[in-house]
């Protein structure tokens, strides 16, 4: 490794200690266990959503409430996880990798919004479009804020 390719001196470092904390990317500062972290996470939020879409499907140009809900929920997760993993970090640095990078980025799904929205858009259904892309937007801004607000709170000072 070039000495230019060294992780900073507050990291891991390459070349030594436990394998899961050694970075395996260097450029990037990630390492093997904060990878895992993202891909378990990631693997069991996709697999939750899907299963959760499956058994409730809406009909063609019904109000997608699964992926509604799904997003929503997923805001609130973030707003509230992000305050509640920083304070974890120092003990449990795999947290926001497992549970707000992978979980809820494999749960949240802004893809289906922009899918589900076009298809709404296209069949005419102009009302439902608008309620579900500003339901979306206001609703999940919104529930970051509240989230972020009590996790902030459930953190001891």
């Amino acid at each position: 490794m070039d000495e230019d390719q060294l992780p900073p001196a507050h990291e891991p470092d390459a070349r030594s200690g436990d394998a899961l904390e050694r970075l395996f990317v260097p450029r990037f500062g990630l390492s093997a266990s904060t990878l895992l972290a993202i891909f378990v996470g990631g693997a069991v939020g996709t697999v939750a959503r899907y299963l959760l879409d499956a058994h409730h499907p809406v009909p063609q140009g019904g109000f997608p409430w699964v992926t509604l809900v799904v997003n929503l929920s997923g805001s609130l997760a973030i707003g509230l996880l992000v305050p509640l993993t920083e304070h974890v970090a120092p003990r449990a640095p795999w947290a926001r990798p497992l549970l707000v990078v992978g979980f809820l980025g494999g749960w949240t799904t802004y893809s289906t919004l922009a899918v589900e929205a076009t298809l709404l858009a296209k069949d005419g259904d102009i009302i439902t479009f608008v309620a579900y892309i500003a339901a979306t937007v206001i609703g999940g801004l919104t529930l970051v804020v509240a989230g972020n607000g009590l996790g902030r709170r459930m953190v001891p000072a």
